[in-house]
């Protein structure tokens, strides 16, 4: 199994009030899979390139889970391999896996 970070941001306020953001990362266990040609003329269409598609747990997805002005977020980027993707979707693939689609 290979691993990747989760990526977001999140705000904060400095000693004086101000905000300040700062990157916060978890590490999960993941397996690439490949890009399914579906997937790949979809987002085409919508103007969206996919790179890479991860399989992860649940659980390290929910670890990433923050509050920004009232509402639930999650992570928005992946570090993998030394690159940096943009989490473009997510949706289960059963009880406890998710696929976290990139661009």
């Amino acid at each position: 199994m290979d691993t990747l970070e989760l990526v977001w941001e999140t705000i904060t306020k400095d000693k004086d009030g101000f905000p300040i953001s700062k990157s916060q990362k978890y590490e999960a266990y993941c397996r690439e899979k490949s890009v399914k040609r579906q997937e790949a003329y979809e987002s085409m269409r919508a103007g969206v390139k996919v790179e890479a598609v991860f399989e992860i747990r649940q659980e390290d997805w929910e670890q990433t889970r923050h509050t920004v002005n009232g509402k639930t977020e999650y992570a928005r980027k992946v570090e993998h391999d030394g690159r940096v993707y943009e989490i473009k979707r997510t949706y289960k693939t059963g009880k406890a896996k998710m696929e976290v689609i990139c661009g």
